[in-house]
């Protein structure tokens, strides 16, 4: 072969070799940041310490005062009042819920002359609803605190402020929540009508539900979790 051939075929393996073997890159940049973290919110709800019961009858001369509803034996005229405590907390820029008081209804059970109501009150004592007869539900709609959260102008004055956004323990377990459940006998009742008879009282359920309802929001439905 002469040295010329040689040289062509020998030159064609180089450009074969350097097409194959590299690759010419453009220019290209990149940059990060960080994610950030989403933090989410609170509902809870749960009872506080034991029910504490008061003789509140009004002409009694030592005031109200503490009994033992196991041993206390109510007659005409009396006037008993027990305090079931709860904690609520609420956290969350757009946390609405609505607080649902259910009682058993004794009124198969009631003695005549007997009559059960009861109260649902703020941690200030402020009274959100009265003289429910025992046995009817009771709902009430809260909010979330929302000092120091985004920006935003809540506008929802029908909701109750929640003053916490956990439930606490321990010494700080206080009822900001508390149903107050009053049985009054009858002053008058006569003769012998419903000695030594008992009134049954049920058990009391507190439930907390979040709600997408009410001034600070739409009519549009949130497209649900798949």
């Amino acid at each position: 072969m002469k040295n010329r051939t040689k040289g062509v075929i020998a030159g064609a393996a180089g450009v074969a070799l350097l097409a194959g073997g590299t690759t010419f890159a453009l220019w290209s940049d990149s940059a990060s940041v960080a994610g950030g973290v989403i933090t989410n919110g609170n509902l809870d709800v749960a009872p506080v310490g034991t029910p504490a019961w008061q003789d509140v009858s009004d002409d009694r001369a030592d005031g109200p005062h503490a009994i033992d509803i196991d041993t206390w034996r109510m007659v005409p005229g009396d006037v008993a009042e027990g305090t079931y405590g709860f904690q609520v907390a609420l956290e969350g820029d757009n946390l609405v819920a609505e607080l649902k008081v259910d009682t058993a209804d004794p009124a198969a059970t009631l003695p005549t002359g007997m009559s059960v109501t009861y109260d649902v009150r703020d941690a200030d004592g402020k009274v959100l609803a009265s003289d429910v007869a025992l046995g009817a539900d009771t709902t009430l709609r809260f909010r979330a605190p929302r000092e120091g959260r985004a920006a935003g102008s809540p506008t929802d004055t029908d909701a109750v402020v929640v003053d916490r956004t956990e439930v606490k323990t321990g010494a700080d377990a206080t009822a900001n929540l508390t149903v107050v459940v009053t049985a009054t006998f009858a002053y008058g009742t006569p003769d012998q009508v419903s000695v030594q008879e008992t009134t049954t009282l049920g058990g009391l359920a507190v439930t907390l539900e979040q709600v997408r309802s009410g001034t600070d929001f739409t009519a549009t439905t949130p497209t649900p979790a798949p």
